[in-house]
């Protein structure tokens, strides 16, 4: 995957087939998990979600309004960033050519985009129940390949995102 700034507001990013193949597949899971009525969803991504405000001894109906806000807040976010699986697994499907696989986006787009990715890898590990240590690990020492699987999806898109950020990182 490449990353780069077309102009002070748009960004081309550009995929390898294989690559473009997984971001689709990603973020098709993704879409799904928008979806997901929290309800359903296990605690940690429920948590997630919705949020969990704490103030120490606040009162409890002022942290029950603000916590509604917060979750109510979170599931128009999913929303949005649902529209935005959808219009790029219709774009990937729509390309003529795929190998690169190449998208033309606003920053905002971007930045969205980034934290779509972050949503996916957070879920992934809430999921499996991936901890720091598991990713710290030798993926060879890891026998569960459930586990060992959502440690490399974990780690690849977090490579991605790094790629994205990388020419805000590292301007001279």
């Amino acid at each position: 995957m490449t990353s780069e700034q077309i102009d002070s507001e748009h960004w081309r990013l550009s995929f390898p087939e294989h690559e473009g193949a997984f971001i689709i597949n990603i973020l098709a899971r993704l879409g799904r998990q928008y979806q997901q009525d929290p309800a359903r969803m296990s605690p940690a991504m429920r948590a997630y979600w919705e949020g969990n405000i704490t103030r120490g001894e606040a009162a409890r109906s002022e942290l029950s309004e603000e916590q509604q806000v917060l979750s109510e807040a979170r599931a128009e976010l999913r929303s949005q960033r649902l529209d935005l699986v959808e219009n790029w697994i219709q774009e990937y499907e729509l390309a003529e050519s795929r190998d690169p696989w190449q998208v033309e986006l606003t920053s905002a787009e971007r930045d969205e985009f980034i934290a779509m990715l972050n949503d996916r890898r957070l879920l992934v590990a809430f999921d499996i129940g991936v901890s720091q240590a598991d990713m710290e690990a030798d993926p060879s020492q890891i026998s569960e390949e459930a586990r060992r699987h959502a440690i490399l999806e974990i780690d690849v898109l977090g490579h991605f995102i790094l790629v994205m950020l990388g020419p805000q990182i590292h301007r001279p």
